[in-house]
């Protein structure tokens, strides 16, 4: 059942519940990749700040700090969308990485739906119409 379709991946159950193990390993270094991001972009706030003078002036040595800290906020930047884009090509929509919730194409019937796992959950469960999201999802069955 398995294919493409417009562009997308299509999956059957047993294929998208045989990602979910690769899935989480990315929602972690999805994470992982963001705690970093936040953390260079508050650097560069605190250097904004810390190295500016009355006038709004940065110091020489707070410019060269800041384009240091912008040169691996853009680094960690293509990053994590690098990493973003490995788990879309898996298959797998991230909608939610605080909550864990992927959806994964699949057919039901003759109708394209997402299939929908959240973190935590030992293998998919839901479905829901591609244009319903997570409230309005069904148990499978």
């Amino acid at each position: 059942m398995s294919g493409e379709e417009a562009g997308i991946k299509l999956l059957t159950l047993e294929e998208a519940n045989a990602l979910l193990p690769q899935v989480h390993l990315s929602l972690k270094t999805l994470r992982e990749d963001r705690s970093r991001i936040l953390k260079t972009q508050a650097q560069i706030e605190i250097e904004e700040m810390t190295g500016a003078d009355s006038n709004g002036n940065l110091s020489i040595a707070a410019q060269q700090a800041v384009t240091s800290l912008m040169d691996a906020f853009h680094a960690q930047t293509r990053t994590f969308e690098q990493d973003l884009e490995k788990l879309f090509h898996l298959g797998a929509q991230l909608k939610d990485l605080d909550g864990g919730l992927v959806d994964f194409y699949s057919r039901r019937g003759r109708e394209t739906v997402f299939l929908c796992w959240k973190e935590g959950e030992a293998e998919i469960l839901h479905w829901h119409t591609l244009q319903g999201g997570f409230q309005n999802r069904q148990p499978l069955g």
